[in-house]
């Protein structure tokens, strides 16, 4: 997650925050949209954290500001936590995601999600293009794959294999690949 550059990364994630709002700058929506908000600083401390100590600490201010937003729009997003480029939180109220967890590539998170862990060593393990939606809990040592979508209101307590829809409290296979629902 950590060997693309700073530039590649807020490409990546500005690109999947515009979504229809292509007309409008980055600036002016940094200042408009909390979730763009959210998700610039995120990624400005998180790669300076790991990549150069001496200018994290020097963005103190900012580790403030984004810690004071968090806490207004009630997101547990800690800086430390791995998650790739293309990143997207869509309405960021609501939101707790474990520090261990790893999320990869063009991530959907929805408001009211939690993506946790039932224990300190056990955390999920989210693949690249994955969509959770709104309401949806995602708990345990479990691996979620690529291209997985996650209905409203799941809950996640199993692996879900590459292509699949899931939904439902457990949750079930929806549709997967082979029923021609997930273009690529």
């Amino acid at each position: 997650m950590h060997n693309m550059s700073l530039v590649q990364l807020f490409k990546d994630d500005i690109k999947q925050l515009k979504g229809t709002s292509q007309n409008s700058s980055a600036l002016f929506l940094f200042f408009s949209k909390k979730n763009f908000r959210v998700v610039i600083l995120y990624r400005l401390l998180n790669y300076y954290k790991y990549n150069n100590k001496i200018i994290y600490y020097f963005l103190a201010p900012v580790n403030l500001y984004y810690r004071l937003m968090t806490n207004r729009y009630c997101i547990d997003l800690a800086i430390s936590t791995k998650i790739g480029g293309g990143f997207k939180l869509n309405h960021a109220y609501g939101i707790v995601i474990n520090q261990r967890c790893i999320i990869g590539n063009n991530a959907y998170i929805g408001h009211n999600v939690t993506i946790g862990s039932n224990t300190p060593e056990k955390y999920p393990i989210i693949g690249n293009n994955v969509t959770v939606f709104t309401g949806s809990v995602i708990i345990g040592d479990i691996m979620i794959g690529n291209n997985v979508i996650i209905g409203a209101g799941s809950l996640v307590i199993k692996n879900i294999p590459d292509n699949t829809i899931v939904g439902g409290h457990p949750c079930k296979v929806l549709k997967t690949t082979e029923d021609n629902f997930i273009e690529d």
